[in-house]
């Protein structure tokens, strides 16, 4: 009689597969933000590494300054305090804790050094909690007040909403419509109006609300849909406070932040959607004969320059902190496992 098999019947284990791919895209995402830190935007967060930059400071806010223009730099101080008072004011804020630890500024003498430290053209940005000047460009195009108080607006969004609310839900139009109508909203104004009468399109509002919508807009035609962008929603905004109260206005902004349905909030604020709101603004703006009869709305169009750039934000932000909960998830695994 045959003996049965003594053999173990379990399979044997499967052998671990090396992910070499995943591997190469974590040590890439982490050179990229090494790179980010020590060579882009990220060194505005450690400022003491920049040695080629001297410093002033009013036990508040810090000016870092290149070469000898200590003079400048003691304006841009001035200028700093003041417009944190006017937004204060504009928002009735009393309690003047979003500015109580103060910002720090950066005053680029070139467009060459300001794209070195930002990696954008433009004339000034707010990011990474700290506001750099591009102040060759603005003394083109408007005052040092001008620029500051649009950047002091942003980042006082950004520190009472909380970093992720105010760049992925807070909505842009009414971000940038605030922030331009505290500067002199004359310019805007006049610019909207001229654009308008050479092409009488705009992008709706209501369409504006994320980050990657209001830069797909500014892109629009090479750029030029920009300038009737930030008329746009500055006006706008102007005529929210004109016809329903600043009150309103401020009770708007106070149910923002985590926030997934801000025109909701809009329309029990205000009694009315935002489209027809916008659609009465502009309707006055015929009447007034700042805008032609055939003014319309467009689409937004699909940017996909604008995609790829928030993919790859997306992607180096996901990706290491996947990894991470994965790591800590098989750690804590592991501790349940000894102590049970």
């Amino acid at each position: 009689m045959k003996e049965p098999d003594t053999k173990s019947k379990t399979a044997a284990p499967r052998k671990r597969s090396n992910p070499w791919t995943l591997r190469v895209v974590v040590i890439l995402i982490f050179w990229v933000l090494i790179y980010f830190f020590v060579a882009g935007p990220g060194r505005v967060l450690f400022p003491s590494l920049l040695i080629s930059y001297k410093s002033v400071s009013d036990n508040k806010n810090t000016v870092y300054y290149y070469g000898d223009r200590i003079e400048k730099a003691l304006d841009i101080l001035w200028i700093a305090s003041v417009t944190q008072d006017s937004i204060e004011n504009f928002w009735g804020d009393t309690t003047g804790q979003v500015f109580q630890r103060g910002v720090t500024i950066f005053l680029c003498e070139s467009p060459s050094q300001y794209l070195h430290l930002t990696w954008n053209k433009s004339i000034a940005s707010a990011i990474m909690g700290r506001i750099v000047l591009n102040e060759p460009r603005i003394s083109k195009t408007m005052s040092l007040y001008s620029a500051m108080v649009h950047e002091m607006s942003r980042l006082y969004v950004v520190r009472k909403q909380g970093y992720l609310p105010a760049v992925l839900l807070y909505p842009k139009w009414f971000d940038e419509g605030c922030a331009v109508l505290m500067q002199d909203y004359s310019a805007p104004e006049d610019k909207l109006e001229e654009n308008l009468w050479q092409d009488p399109t705009l992008v709706s509002v209501t369409s504006l609300t994320h980050p990657w919508q209001w830069q797909a807009m500014t892109r629009m035609q090479n750029g030029r849909m920009a300038a009737r962008g930030y008329g746009q929603v500055c006006l706008l905004t102007r005529y929210l406070i004109d016809r329903f109260g600043k009150e309103k206005l401020q009770e708007f902004e106070s149910t923002l932040g985590w926030n997934l349905a801000p025109g909701r909030s809009f329309e029990r604020v205000y009694q009315l959607p935002l489209a027809q709101v916008e659609s009465e603004w502009l309707q006055t703006l015929v009447e007034s004969q700042e805008a032609p009869p055939e003014t319309a709305f467009v689409p937004l169009p699909f940017d996909f320059l604008v995609f790829l750039r928030w993919l790859a934000m997306g992607i180096v932000i996901v990706v290491p902190l996947t990894l991470l909960i994965r790591w800590l998830i098989r750690l804590l695994s592991r501790v349940w496992k000894r102590t049970s």
